[in-house]
């Protein structure tokens, strides 16, 4: 008995473990989306003395290195020969950030609450859960300093950086959140104002579907429940919902084609992402399109890159959108309305709306023949998107990026600061699969000593055995002794 409980112990913690190695997750991903929904977060003088030690240039370093070190557990996107974490990193930092609303002021990446329910389960954030997974070694370096909000934002600032944008000031000292219970009048749930028709939703409640940042890419829903692709229309719920969220004209073109000059979307066939956290909180969105990453991912379903440079910065997404009557409306491999031009380029119905619409054709003119503009524009206003909302510590700090060195002085190529946690000498995967041989050569270890102990017993009890002698006879003689005796 006590060698089968032995081994079913052995198998119960091997199943136990097994999940963080052999699941497509990466390591430290528990850190970035709790399976328990809360995390333990340091008292408000504890984090006031440790944001003190911060060093933020040393921050942004790591984050340098962590961007150009594409890992197996899921591999950087790849563009003309350079992979890259960026366009993923502004993605997290924008869609943590943009849930600010100026209706009842909700909202924002202070308090880092990405990490739990409901956002961590948003459609509009699917596979977000392993940008933050990426991110983790770097929050477990800088401890308690470094707040899971300051990460998302110094991640996506990072990476607008490096890839040749324009920032001028970052801020941080934003007072991390325990739990997802300020995020849930966002929705869905009891919490969040009602929202008859999904899709259609009105003040206060800030985008016009729960689970999206701001609009449906692929049009305004109509009465039927479906999207309707017609730009104009999206035009005029853009201004609606991005004026909730109090971005005026320019600062919502400035974001919106700013943020499409980076990266793609992704949506390598009809399937889907699979589970939401929420559903699958130790491996959710594993991706039901073949390998579930890399050229396999289903994010939003939509399929690829607005530019032909999506890891820098220019303002080529302005000057194809004048160029809007070459893309013609499509459904894309990933079942969405999308639109695509000769090319290969793609646009969704919400960035044609830009050009719909008189006057964002006017601003989207200037960004096209002054980059300057565009510049001084999207500098404003990513600062006062990743800024708006939260709690902030009473020392926070905002930085010039300048005269604290925080710019990359190799944009584009590996930095050569020191490797960051992230990617300290052991390759996690292989370490995981040494645990396993290991765990199950003891398990073995376990079993055969057990079996050699309880065999012992039963030769030195002899009951019922012949003991071994030197010929028949004595064998004989002792076996009767035995019987004797008992």
């Amino acid at each position: 008995m006590r060698v089968f409980l032995l081994c079913r112990i052995s198998v119960f913690l091997l199943f136990l473990v097994l999940p963080s190695f052999v699941c497509g997750v990466c390591p430290l991903f528990d850190l970035g989306t709790p399976p328990t929904n809360n995390a333990t977060v340091p008292n408000i003088s504890v984090y006031n003395e440790a944001l003190d030690s911060l060093n933020v240039s040393a921050v942004f370093d790591d984050l340098y290195f962590v961007m150009r070190d594409s890992r197996e557990c899921w591999p950087a996107d790849t563009f003309n020969n350079e992979s890259s974490y960026g366009p993923l990193f502004v993605r997290l930092a924008w869609h943590c950030s943009g849930t600010f609303r100026i209706t009842d002021s909700v909202g924002g990446c202070g308090g880092g609450r990405q990490r739990f329910w409901p956002e961590a389960s948003w459609d509009d954030n699917v596979n977000l859960d392993k940008a933050r997974a990426l991110l983790a070694p770097i929050k477990r370096r800088y401890g308690d300093a470094l707040s899971w909000g300051d990460l998302f934002v110094f991640a996506g600032t990072a990476a607008i950086m490096e890839m040749g944008g324009p920032i001028t000031k970052v801020c941080y000292g934003r007072i991390d959140s325990e739990n997802g219970a300020l995020s849930e009048p966002l929705g869905p749930g009891p919490e969040a104002p009602e929202c008859p028709v999904q899709g259609n939703c009105s003040e206060p409640l800030g985008a016009d579907t729960i689970g999206l940042i701001y609009v449906n890419p692929e049009g305004v829903v109509n009465a039927s429940g479906t999207p309707d692709p017609d730009p104009y229309t999206s035009a005029l719920r853009i201004r609606n919902v991005f004026g909730r969220m109090g971005m005026n004209d320019t600062e919502t073109v400035a974001l919106i084609g700013g943020g499409h000059a980076f990266g793609k979307a992704h949506g390598a066939c009809p399937d889907g992402p699979g589970l939401s956290p929420d559903d699958a909180p130790n491996d959710p969105w594993p991706g039901m399109c073949g390998t579930g990453m890399a050229e396999d991912t289903y994010t939003s379903g939509i399929e690829g890159q607005w530019t032909t440079t999506p890891l820098q910065w220019d303002n080529d997404f302005f000057q194809l959108l004048l160029a809007s009557a070459q893309y013609n409306l499509t459904v894309g491999v990933g079942g969405k309305f999308q639109w695509m031009n000769p090319s290969g380029l793609m646009m969704l119905t919400t960035d044609l709306a830009l050009v719909s619409d008189d006057a964002y054709k006017t601003i989207v003119e200037e960004f096209a023949s002054s980059l300057e503009a565009l510049n001084l524009a999207f500098d404003a206003a990513w600062y006062k998107l990743t800024n708006s909302g939260g709690v902030w510590a009473q020392n926070s700090q905002c930085l010039n990026v300048m005269d604290w060195s925080l710019v990359s002085t190799t944009a584009n190529t590996t930095t050569t600061t020191e490797t960051p946690t992230a990617s300290e000498n052991t390759d996690w995967f292989i370490v995981g699969i040494v645990f396993i041989v290991l765990f199950v050569v003891a398990l073995a270890v376990i079993a055969f000593l057990s079996y050699m102990m309880h065999s012992n017993r039963r030769d030195q009890s002899g009951k019922g055995k012949y003991v071994r002698a030197s010929n028949g006879a004595a064998a004989e003689t002792q076996l009767a002794e035995q019987t004797d005796e008992e």
